[in-house]
């Protein structure tokens, strides 16, 4: 469980860094070099910090854990999400697909598994374990539903909504965290 919870936390920091590379890099009517100085920190920090979220958070949960489900039906879940989602957004809601869609339903898959292995393992049960499927629930569709808003919008509005999805997950993820810790 120590694994699941310093994944994360390093996942929430991913978050922290991604919203101010966006905050640096796409503010309406700046332009700046999205790669280079600050931004580039930002952005590679936003890298490491997620990769080391995934990796710990992936980590067994304990020698003798189960699972609720096959992480293989979330993981074939998942593809057949994005899948569907992307169809349906790009074609139902003329929305054009972009990597915020593979990281939205990535992060829901990642969540689902975790959330999975713990279930298996007795560490999270009864209504912990249903408040965190429906806080997980609750911020992937507000993403899902900001995703496709986004080109609608007024452009700083559209701004300020692309960070949103950023802060619901990581609010999301600290209540996983929470829930575990106490």
């Amino acid at each position: 469980m120590r694994q699941i919870v310093i994944g994360q936390v390093l996942l929430i920091i991913c978050c922290l860094f991604y919203l101010a590379f966006w905050y640096m890099g796409y503010r309406p009517n700046t332009v700046v070099d999205r790669t280079g100085g600050v931004n580039g920190f930002l952005l590679s920090a936003t890298a490491f910090f997620g990769m080391a979220g995934i990796i710990c958070s992936l980590m067994p949960v304990k020698e003798t854990s189960t699972t609720k489900y096959s992480q293989l039906f979330i993981v074939f879940g998942g593809i057949a999400a994005y899948i569907i989602l992307m169809f349906v957004t790009k074609y139902g809601f003329q929305r054009m697909v972009t990597t915020e869609l593979f990281l939205i339903v990535g992060w829901m898959m990642l969540e689902l598994s975790i959330i999975n292995r713990l279930s298996g393992s007795g560490l999270l049960h009864e209504s912990k374990l249903v408040a965190v499927y429906v806080v997980v629930a609750l911020a992937f569709v507000i993403s899902m539903v900001l995703y496709v808003a986004y080109y609608r919008m007024e452009e700083m509005k559209a701004f300020y909504a692309a960070m949103v999805p950023l802060i619901t997950e990581g609010i999301s993820m600290g209540i996983l965290v929470a829930v575990l810790v106490i």
